[in-house]
């Protein structure tokens, strides 16, 4: 079913004139009927009140009075010549004669409402009725039958309105022909006058809807119409023009601001005075991690959930000039956010809106986190074993030890703390170089360095009564690596998991070849590192047990260059573990073939 708010106007204004057409043809058709209806009636009424007089004249009031035989063959006479049904009726209401039925079989008539009339009346009486004698609509009309003034008697005519419905029936198809001519013609000069009219109004709004998808290209031709409406036309297509000129104009300079917005590190934001946010960058949406469909027009503290910024662009707001500060901000990451709030003025220096620019300096922070941990700790590693050195050459230097067993111990423990201080250096020169250099890959026997390595520390797991077991695949394929590089790798993995595996444990390191990757993996049932821990163990000097990894003679570089000398590799070194079952380590190097 059509709903009428869904219609066009050229539709609704054609069944609102067909609507019209009809009820004011149904309204005259019905006019016209009903008054022709009453007129055959009167007419009919008429005739029946003259054919009435006149056999009036013929009935004398001594046959009524004597309820005369001669009155059914008048009325039956009557009947015959006119087609009408004559009765005459005493006064009392018994039925005297009847020109179509045996009065016998008839009841009395004083309650007829024709007859009552015509007796209350004294002149005359009508009605329109069902009869259920000969099964017909009748109009009955009666009149009293006087003797000296004196009603007697009542005779009563009637005829079928047979007859006049079907002089009706005539005059409605006449009617209807002619009616459904005029609503044809009507209903087809609606058409096209609404045609005329909306026609260019739907041609406005086509064109309007092409314009308003991007096709500013579109005018209203504009001869095709009268002179309203080619008025409207001319300003529609100079409006479109100004339109496509304007549109133009702000595209370009938007496409400028939002290269420039698209291509800035820092952040901007832009609110409105309410504090709802009109325009973020794509340098904003990573820092907050949002998406800018899910935070335009919505409140700044609900799209961030911080209070801290919605508080300074207040306060911002009611001093009228920019404020900067350093913000955390966690989603889900912590991040350090250097903000600076600016309030935008209007001519009036009313508060209009405001931008607010961010910069992320998390990085910045870690590094100066980074470095200040890394001189605490080169400090204290060099510092540990420089004081036990300056300690025991200075007792060397300023008491007279003669007891040689006493002297060769301290001289031992000085050169054991040199050799820790040598190796200290030579690693963290490793690391600077392996940190600020890149190394060009070659494809080499991963098999032959992984041997040199077990052949050097075999010996020392043997020691130590460690279950070393070595698992290499068949037909290992050559690898792109830095052979020097890799050594050193393997060399901390093994020579860690020896050192913090306990004497009879055991140490399983496996190599396999899967997909175009080769995969190295070194596992022990040592102590194992704690879960808080395992983050951190590839950061420089950090210890899970900074005793016993010093009572071991870690310096807590080793892992990190292993960490950086895989990602030159391009993987990554990756640990699992749990404390007090043992750890393992691997990553994979890419296949040469």
């Amino acid at each position: 079913m059509l709903k009428w708010n869904k219609l066009g106007i050229k539709n609704r204004l054609i069944i609102i004139f067909i609507v019209i057409q009809l009820f004011i043809i149904g309204l005259s058709f019905y006019y016209f009927s009903t008054n022709h209806r009453e007129f055959y009636l009167e007419q009919e009424k008429i005739s029946l009140e003259h054919y009435s007089q006149l056999m009036l004249n013929n009935i004398s009031p001594e046959e009524v009075k004597n309820e005369n035989k001669i009155l059914e063959d008048k009325a039956a006479e009557w009947a015959s010549d006119s087609e009408t049904r004559i009765t005459i009726i005493a006064a009392d209401g018994e039925v005297l004669a009847d020109s179509h039925y045996e009065i016998s079989e008839m009841d009395n008539h004083r309650n007829r409402p024709e007859v009552a009339q015509a007796v209350s009346n004294e002149s005359s009486g009508s009605e329109i009725r069902y009869s259920e004698t000969i099964e017909e609509e009748m109009l009955y009309y009666a009149v009293p039958i006087r003797d000296q003034n004196k009603i007697i008697g009542i005779l009563r005519t009637a005829r079928p309105l047979k007859f006049i419905r079907s002089v009706l029936i005539e005059d409605i198809k006449s009617y209807l022909f002619f009616f459904v001519i005029l609503a044809l013609i009507t209903i087809f000069l609606g058409w096209r006058l609404t045609y005329s009219i909306v026609k260019p109004l739907e041609t406005v709004t086509e064109t309007a809807e092409k314009i308003s998808k991007g096709d500013l290209s579109q005018r209203i031709p504009v001869r095709k119409y009268n002179s309203e409406i080619e008025k409207l036309a001319r300003m529609f297509n100079f409006m479109a023009e100004e339109l496509e000129d304007k549109i133009t104009e702000i595209s370009q300079e938007k496409n400028r601001i939002e290269a420039i917005l698209e291509s800035m590190v820092d952040g901007v934001i832009a609110v409105d005075k309410e504090g709802k946010v009109a325009l973020i960058n794509p340098a904003a949406r990573r820092i907050f991690n949002i998406e800018a469909e899910k935070v335009k027009g919505k409140e700044l503290i609900s799209t961030l959930f911080s209070h801290r910024i919605d508080m300074y662009l207040e306060r911002a707001f009611d001093k009228k000039e920019s404020i900067s500060r350093e913000i955390k901000y966690k989603n889900p990451d912590e991040k350090i956010i250097h903000a600076t709030f600016i309030p935008l003025l209007d001519e009036k220096e009313n508060i209009s809106g405001g931008v607010i620019v961010l910069t992320d300096i998390t990085e910045l922070r870690k590094l100066e986190t980074v470095r200040n941990d890394f001189v605490a700790n080169v400090s204290h590693e060099l510092r540990t074993p420089l004081t036990s050195m300056v300690g025991y050459l200075d007792t060397l230097l300023e008491s007279d030890i003669e007891d040689p067993e006493t002297r060769d111990r301290f001289l031992k423990i000085i050169k054991e703390e040199t050799d820790r201080l040598s190796v200290l250096i030579k690693d963290l020169m490793d690391l600077s170089k392996i940190e600020s250099q890149s190394f060009d890959l070659e494809a080499d026997n991963f098999k032959e360095v992984l041997n040199k390595v077990v052949n050097l520390l075999e010996k020392k797991a043997e020691d130590k009564n460690i279950d070393f077991e070595v698992v290499v695949s068949e037909n290992l394929p050559l690898v792109y690596m830095v052979r020097e590089q890799i050594k050193q790798v393997l060399i901390n993995l093994i020579d860690n998991a020896i050192k913090y595996t306990p004497a009879g444990g055991k140490i399983k390191v496996k190599v396999e070849k899967e997909g175009d990757k080769v995969y190295f993996s070194v596992k022990d049932n040592g102590m194992g590192i704690p879960q808080a821990a395992q983050e951190r163990i590839f950061e420089r000097f950090y210890r899970v047990d900074k005793a016993r990894s010093r009572a071991l003679g870690g310096t807590g570089i080793g892992l990190s260059i292993v960490r950086n000398i895989i990602k030159q590799h391009g993987s990554e070194i990756q640990v699992k573990s749990r404390e007090g079952a043992g750890s393992e380590f691997y990553f994979y190097l890419k296949t040469a073939e």
